[in-house]
């Protein structure tokens, strides 16, 4: 059964929803056992357990955190929570995105390689782990950039709950509008694609997905660049476009 792109946000935020409501019951339960605060061993076995998660991007996300898939029982899965596979690429991507000799960063996919998901992963990561940054997402329409949004949230809720108190959200994930995820003090934001748009913000990254089907596209990546954005990620599967050339061009170059 295939579903448009509205039901599976639907389905998405239907299981986030359940996810946090089991979360939060689960974290009521165990304030009301938990009275005494914490010793000063438990809360360096914490330190020590926050610093062995975060140590690496990939590690986070491999063994962290879960992707979610809407088509898990028409493929035969027992979930649609699992780890990000153990697919090799993966890392490669995100010691690429994690290199800074280059803010430009370009990849070109197919719609099964799940380059979206480890992209926002870690943009995901770098606002936990950083404060005050701002990362702008681009892509086709606002639907397709609140859908990434929602990867952020899922995989920001799948962790477990001594990260999520290690790196609290200032607003509840489920009171956030569809176009922001904040935490701690960074943020993600989903904005329309098109000219003129980045100008009113000035982000340490921007993510723009999709790119070849966006038609000014490459008008805003000149923003980007002339607004002095320290991490440009541009992600599409192959179309005849802007991207294309400029992609052949880095190739050639």
């Amino acid at each position: 059964m295939a579903y448009s792109e509205e039901q599976e946000m639907v389905l998405r935020r239907a299981a986030l929803a359940s996810l946090i409501l089991e979360q939060r019951q689960e974290e009521f339960d165990r304030a009301r056992r938990t009275e005494n605060k914490l010793s000063d061993v438990e809360e360096k076995a914490i330190a020590e357990k926050v610093r062995e998660a975060t140590s690496g991007a990939w590690h986070w996300a491999r063994n962290y955190t879960k992707t979610y898939n809407q088509h898990w029982r028409e493929q035969g899965r027992s979930t649609p929570y699992e780890p990000f596979p153990d697919w090799a690429f993966f890392p490669i991507v995100l010691e690429h995105l994690e290199d800074d000799s280059e803010k430009v960063k370009l990849f070109e996919k197919s719609r099964d390689m799940m380059v979206t998901w480890i992209i926002t992963a870690y943009f995901t990561f770098e606002c936990m782990l950083v404060p005050e940054r701002e990362v702008i997402v681009q892509t086709m329409t606002d639907l397709k950039g609140y859908q990434v949004i929602d990867y952020a949230k899922h995989l920001y809720q799948s962790q477990p709950e001594f990260l999520r108190q290690k790196f609290p959200v200032p607003k509840p994930i489920e009171k956030q509008a569809n176009n922001e995820f904040m935490v701690g003090s960074s943020k993600i934001w989903a904005i329309p694609s098109g000219q003129g748009k980045i100008r009113s913000y000035h982000p340490w990254g921007v993510f723009s997905d999709e790119t070849a089907f966006q038609p000014e596209a490459g008008i805003a990546y000149d923003e980007a660049r002339a607004g002095g954005v320290k991490k440009i990620v541009l992600n599409s599967t192959a179309a005849m476009s802007w991207y294309f050339d400029f992609t052949h061009d880095a190739e050639t170059t």
